[in-house]
């Protein structure tokens, strides 16, 4: 039998698919589809399609970060709630309930008349900075609870490829969806949307189902004193390298608005742009979830900025003068979201191998808020970008290079340590030796 890489990678995954990860599966599956659902693939072209400006459209996908700010208090909240993570997670995660429910009324009352394209446009702001700041939280705290409950080698087992799941899974139903609005937009209007808002409201309560079987975490005890010290130094670095990587993320445009304001294509296209996107996330993400389990979680992850930088740069060859205008934009798509699914699951890896046991949940916070601040201010200059210059391709192009170029200057501040196939020890910034995961093993 083969011991090449492909086959292992083929067997861990078999492992986790039908192993005794039944909870780990379900929760990440039904967050996949709840993101690809709700999420920003079909939120943003929907209010587009009813009208939104450019800038109208990038405050709204604002909102989220602005509200992750929030997940800095996480630390109090836990400390008020007797260190209860278990119902803290459950009850954030079912506030996020109002996304899918505020969608459907919103898509139903516009197609019967009932409620005007720009009030559907203001619910659809209000549902997605709900829905996505709830779930962005619980997910982070999922991650926490990740390793109350389970061994470090098993966490390095599940978490990144519980998280492959959620980034990707996505794009086998946006896809479809993509076709039918394609399809029956002309006959429908917008109420073709709401089979997608249904299954995002069905999948929203498997995932806050999946959070009760989970096995219990215990209490997340955090003393005042402990809450007001300082973070590690190598954390805070981290922290610090990754709030420019935000900054650019959350000053770069949304590549769906930019087709069909600039290309002139459909929401349809849009949609189908995001799929792809997702299908990319889906098998980069699944085959870097599987190494990064024994591999250098901080080479990776400055890797993923580099590619993420040069990738979102190339965007100016995706211009209106250029016939193949599309087929770039779809590349540039493929190109930043295996680099967006490679930093999300290594920056998760690194921030968890770098904090110590006693300041894992604080860092989570900090993290957390942190990127959702850097998001918000790098998304504001670029509502202000937009709202104040023409919505041209020229503007655009200032736009694509300023965002890369916050990437690349990210990466060259990035600590990493010794070698593509080493493990960072965890809580410390040395390199070691890889080890088999406990589950990999049997």
């Amino acid at each position: 039998m083969s011991n090449s890489p492909a086959v292992g990678a083929a067997a861990d995954w078999r492992r986790f698919l039908t192993g005794r990860f039944a909870a780990f599966r379900t929760l990440a599956i039904s967050d996949a589809i709840t993101v690809a659902l709700a999420g920003d693939g079909l939120a943003i072209p929907l209010a587009t399609t009813l009208g939104a400006s450019p800038a109208l459209a990038t405050l709204i996908g604002l909102f989220p970060f602005v509200g992750g700010i929030l997940q800095g208090l996480v630390p109090t909240a836990l400390r008020r709630s007797g260190g209860d993570l278990r119902r803290l997670t459950i009850v954030i995660a079912a506030i996020g309930l109002a996304r899918p429910l505020l969608y459907l009324a919103v898509v139903v009352t516009v197609a019967i008349g009932l409620l005007p394209p720009i009030g559907g446009i203001l619910l659809i702001g209000l549902g997605f900075g709900i829905g996505a700041t709830s779930q962005a939280i619980a997910s982070a705290n999922v991650q926490t609870w990740f390793g109350r409950i389970l061994p470090e080698r098993e966490r390095r087992f599940v978490a990144p490829r519980a998280l492959a799941i959620q980034f990707g899974l996505g794009s086998i139903l946006l896809i479809p969806v993509a076709l039918l609005v394609r399809v029956g937009q002309a006959d429908w209007g917008v109420a073709i949307y709401a089979p997608a808002f249904v299954g995002a409201l069905l999948s929203s309560l498997f995932f806050i189902r999946a959070l009760g079987r989970l096995p219990r975490p215990g209490s997340v005890t955090m003393q005042r004193g402990a809450a007001a010290a300082p973070l590690s130094t190598p954390v805070r670095r981290f922290i610090r390298t990754n709030l420019i990587a935000c900054l650019g993320a959350g000053f770069a445009p949304y590549l769906s608005v930019y087709a069909i304001v600039v290309l002139g294509q459909s929401a349809a296209f849009a949609i189908l742009l995001s799929a792809i996107g997702s299908a990319s996330a889906l098998v980069g993400a699944i085959l870097i979830g599987n190494w990064l389990e024994r591999g250098s979680a901080s080479r990776l992850y400055r890797a993923s900025l580099i590619v993420r930088g040069v990738g979102m740069a190339s965007s100016i060859f995706a211009g209106p003068w250029n016939p193949f205008a599309p087929l770039v934009l779809i590349i540039v798509m493929i190109v930043v979201t295996v680099g967006f699914a490679a930093g999300m699951l290594s920056a998760q890896e690194r921030l968890l191998r770098l904090a110590a046991p006693s300041e894992a949940v604080r860092a989570q916070s900090v993290f957390g808020a942190t990127n959702a601040a850097g998001l918000a201010i790098g998304q504001a200059v670029g509502v202000a970008v937009l709202a104040l210059l023409p919505v041209v391709y020229v503007t655009y192009v200032g736009i694509f290079l300023i965002t890369g170029a916050f990437r690349l200057v990210a990466a060259a501040t990035a600590d990493v340590g010794g070698g593509w196939d080493a493990a960072t020890r965890i809580n410390h910034p040395e390199e070691f030796p890889p080890e088999p995961a406990l589950e990999s093993s049997r």
